[in-house]
């Protein structure tokens, strides 16, 4: 170093060469697998950049395939996904869903009411559980993937298909990714409704978001596509 508090760029190329490492190592800690791997003789210039577990595993099965779907199709704003509860067998339940594209990517992000048995972790757990996921094409309809946070983190898997009578209604089935408990549900019909981006059309929903309710307080048209048992 001749007494310099920084290396020179050719000596500390040739440090990061020697170690494997990158000029990082001048502003940030190696992280203890860097520093095992720099020990095994390992280059430790790519640890922290790599894809994350999903993107390694949509690298590995996406193959070329077309997985977007188009504005006209799904538009980007804030829309009404219809289901029966998971929760209470004799409910039904609403959530507002909004898409939107990323970096040419369409996504979606949701929210759950806070519920009594949450509440029971902490007096002051009254954050909505958040969900978040991708809007991917099928041959025949859509596909919402979306994964909720702890606590009780799970996957559920949306299919959407057109109704026969209405194109800014989609109908299809949700399922989540649990076990079979009594009383409850991991699978129920549901009905996606593309609402018009005006306040006076997502105003109403919001305040019922989440809100559990018979299936009589439904409007007729969702009712009968989510009140025939799922097979």
């Amino acid at each position: 170093m001749s007494g310099h508090s920084f290396p020179k760029p050719n000596v500390l190329e040739k440090i990061c060469d020697y170690f494997q490492v990158d000029s990082r190592i001048i502003l940030e800690k190696l992280t203890y697998d860097q520093i095992e791997m720099v020990r095994n003789g390992k280059n430790a210039r790519n640890i922290g950049i790599e894809g994350s577990y999903l993107h390694n595993a949509v690298n590995y099965f996406e193959r070329s395939i077309s997985l977007g779907v188009a504005q006209y199709e799904i538009p980007d704003g804030i829309h009404c996904l219809w289901r029966n509860s998971f929760m209470d067998t004799k409910t039904a339940v609403s959530n507002l869903v909004l898409v939107k594209t990323v970096n040419g990517s369409r996504v979606f992000k949701s929210f759950d009411r806070p519920t009594n048995a949450r509440r029971l972790v902490g007096k002051d757990n009254f954050n909505p559980r958040e969900h978040r996921g991708a809007v991917l094409s099928t041959a025949d309809g859509f596909t919402l993937l979306g994964i909720s946070p702890h606590p009780s983190w799970y996957i559920s898997m949306t299919y959407l298909g057109r109704a026969y009578f209405s194109d800014s209604v989609l109908t299809g089935f949700s399922i989540v990714s649990r076990n079979e408990y009594v009383g409850r549900r991991h699978a129920s019909r549901c009905a996606f409704e593309l609402l018009p981006q005006r306040s006076d059309d997502i105003l109403p929903m919001a305040r019922q978001a989440g809100m559990r309710r018979p299936l009589s307080d439904v409007p007729d048209i969702i009712r009968e596509l989510i009140e025939p048992p799922f097979s």
